[in-house]
């Protein structure tokens, strides 16, 4: 996952978005979207 992927999904996150739908629309896992967040903390 790139920083630009990572910036959009913090964001979509911040603004109550779900897991599932921020990865099914960056074309990553859950899981590799839940590590990613969770390593930008």
């Amino acid at each position: 996952m790139n920083a630009d992927k990572l910036a959009a999904a913090q964001a979509r996150r911040a603004e109550g978005e779900s897991v599932t739908a921020i990865a099914k629309a960056l074309g990553v896992s859950r899981t590799t979207l839940y590590w990613a967040l969770a390593d930008a903390e």
